[in-house]
């Protein structure tokens, strides 16, 4: 499904579909799209674990949209989702990026999880919403970092108050770790990403 059309579902006719967020805590408990139902899963290799615990939440009946960051992890959920017997599969062409890019991210409430230094990406140019809340305080907060303790390196919201209480640790046990990285306000900490480019579909 083109972001065009996806737009005109989430505004129109959003009870006669079920959206289906495949990504991963992290990356969903940061920015997501209105009313999409989400997996608790850490990995995205967990996804097929998952299928049954979703049955009272998408109607088999029911046109089942996927999407993912880029368009990559949602083809192969709407694979899964199809051999496990679910017939109106589609997925969101190019992700959460390209809608961003064409529809301006309409009703994507939150920030984007990507994979960079930015770590997050603002999308909704339209109606932005916070939904992300910090690990440590509890309070709003949609900056994502990794936890500055090389052995913890937990993804979570922070706010610049919960950065100054644990100095970009997620605890007091991880902040007096011997192995606490500095923390200079993004959180980000260079690491391999094994080929994977949630950008790829725009490539092509």
């Amino acid at each position: 499904i083109e972001p065009s059309e996806f737009r005109s579902i989430l505004e129109n006719n959003p009870d006669d579909v079920s959206i289906l967020d495949v990504r991963s805590n992290y990356e969903h408990k940061i920015g997501k799209f209105k009313n999409a139902v989400t997996l608790n899963i850490d990995n995205f290799r967990d996804f097929p674990n998952v299928i049954d615990d979703i049955k009272d939440k998408i109607n088999p009946n029911k046109k089942i949209i996927t999407y993912c960051t880029g368009g990559v992890k949602c083809e192969k959920a709407s694979a899964y989702l199809k051999e496990k017997g679910y017939k109106n599969v589609y997925q969101l062409h190019g992700g959460i990026i390209k809608y961003g890019i064409e529809e301006k991210g309409k009703d994507f409430e939150g920030k984007c999880y990507v994979f960079d230094n930015r770590i997050v990406k603002d999308v909704n140019k339209v109606n932005p919403k916070v939904i992300g809340k910090c690990y440590v305080t509890g309070k709003k907060a949609d900056r994502m970092v990794n936890c500055a303790n090389v052995d913890c390196n937990k993804h979570f919201p922070l706010s610049d108050r919960g950065a100054k209480i644990y100095n970009g640790c997620c605890s007091e046990k991880c902040l007096k770790s011997d192995k606490v990285r500095k923390f200079d306000g993004t959180g980000f900490y260079q690491k391999k990403l094994n080929g994977y480019d949630p950008y790829q579909v725009l490539k092509h």
